[in-house]
């Protein structure tokens, strides 16, 4: 027999997911779901928020979005775009071997705790800037590529301009086909590039790390500091 076809969730399948869940003081459950798209931009979600080994079939966007507790997209696939930016992450947000079919934008992101994107795989570019993030960001073995369309190519690049990250930031093995960008970036802690592999520049000009910069194995077409 084959599977039966899950469910599509909609918007207003969200809207009540949400409603009973911050009545209850649970976390907001997503978890295994089979979603369009998801545009919770410029929200106050009272409680932490699951999309765990979800599939959003198009893009979903968090713009200017507040969430009170730990966001987790671990194991997750979104075809489209990913959009946190600008928003406020009171807990740990977990990227851990998402799936993203375009681009994933952090821009300007606070996160109170950890940001994880171990093992992320996304084509288009990851943009980190000018985020803040109060504990460590770990992306080793994260996987950035072109994102080749009929209209044209968005290389595949890192852009971590400006940021502000209060513990280490890990980048160990991790693989991008465009530049890693470090400009005006603070590291309270260590910066891990061992064996990254990079097609493009890396740039770590004004950039400030308080630990040490590991380097060893690193493969990049120039360093520019």
């Amino acid at each position: 027999m084959p599977e039966p076809i899950p469910k599509k969730f909609t918007q207003d399948d969200i809207e009540k997911e949400i409603r009973i869940a911050e009545t209850m003081e649970r976390e907001i459950n997503f978890s295994n779901k089979l979603i369009q798209e998801v545009n919770l931009s410029d929200r106050h979600l009272k409680v932490g928020v699951s999309f765990e080994k979800t599939k959003i079939l198009g893009s979903a966007y968090f713009n200017k979005t507040i969430i009170e507790g730990n966001v987790n997209f671990k194991e997750a696939t979104v075809q489209g775009t990913l959009y946190l930016g600008e928003g406020i992450i009171k807990g740990e947000l977990n990227c851990q071997d998402l799936v993203i079919g375009e681009v994933l934008n952090l821009i300007g992101i606070i996160v109170e705790k950890n940001l994880n994107l171990t093992g992320v795989k996304v084509k288009g570019f990851l943009s980190l800037n000018k985020i803040n993030i109060k504990a460590d960001l770990n992306a080793e073995k994260a996987n950035i590529q072109d994102l080749k369309e009929t209209a044209g190519n968005i290389k595949g690049g890192v852009y971590c301009e400006e940021a502000k990250i209060r513990g280490s930031a890990n980048f160990k093995e991790i693989v991008t086909e465009g530049v890693m960008d470090f400009q005006k970036t603070v590291i309270g802690g260590d910066l891990n590039l061992s064996n990254a592999q990079i097609k493009d520049f890396l740039i770590l000009k004004d950039a400030i790390v308080l630990g040490e910069i590991k380097l060893d194995g690193l493969k990049c077409r120039e360093k520019v500091s």
